[in-house]
């Protein structure tokens, strides 16, 4: 009679479970297909970085420092590193590794804790629509000109050049003036001395 009871026991605790979960409650198999009707899971992501934008531009070695130039184009700000020194706005270089050949230049930076290896940005080339501007063509040795009554010419080529009357002239009311200057310093020092 142990026996029974136990078998009863154990099926009413299984029909006493299907009524608790619900009577069309059906275990999920991981081989049946979901409904069409039911939205897939949102992709998992991760969040966005500051240092996502910083865009790697360029190096410069000067001895055994390198210098690592940084651009981030949101805020339109470049930055520049080396390994000893910490940059602007906590920027620092943690690595540095020139490649093999040029252009396989990669850097590992850290701004607050995080950090991102960035590889040397590739150059945008742009190619001009349309011909170029043509060089003008210059003569190779000046065209000769014809003989006659020379004149020294101005250094500059806007002034006109003055007779000789006209610097006589231009002279003597410098020279009045400079003997003007000197008789009023004269007397402001002698003024000043008594």
């Amino acid at each position: 009679m142990k026996m029974a009871s136990r078998i009863a026991l154990i099926i009413g605790s299984l029909l006493g479970g299907s009524l608790a979960l619900g009577q069309d409650a059906e275990p999920a198999s991981p081989f049946m297909r979901k409904p069409l009707n039911e939205p897939a899971p949102a992709p998992k992501t991760t969040p966005a970085s500051p240092l996502d934008a910083i865009e790697f531009r360029g190096v410069i070695e000067i001895g055994d420092i390198a210098w690592i130039s940084l651009y981030d184009p949101k805020t339109k700000k470049s930055y520049r590193l080396s390994k000893n020194e910490d940059g602007e706005d906590g920027f620092s270089l943690v690595k540095y590794d020139p490649g093999s050949k040029r252009g396989e230049e990669t850097i590992v930076v850290r701004q607050g804790g995080l950090t991102k290896q960035l590889s040397l940005k590739d150059a945008d080339i742009i190619t001009l629509k349309g011909d170029p501007r043509p060089t003008p063509v210059r003569p190779t040795q000046p065209e000769p000109q014809e003989p006659g009554p020379t004149r020294p010419q101005p250094a500059n080529p806007n002034i006109e050049a003055a007779s000789d009357e006209e610097v006589r002239e231009r002279m003597q009311r410098v020279a009045e003036e400079i003997r003007r200057r000197r008789s009023l310093r004269r007397d402001v020092i002698e003024d000043g001395s008594n």
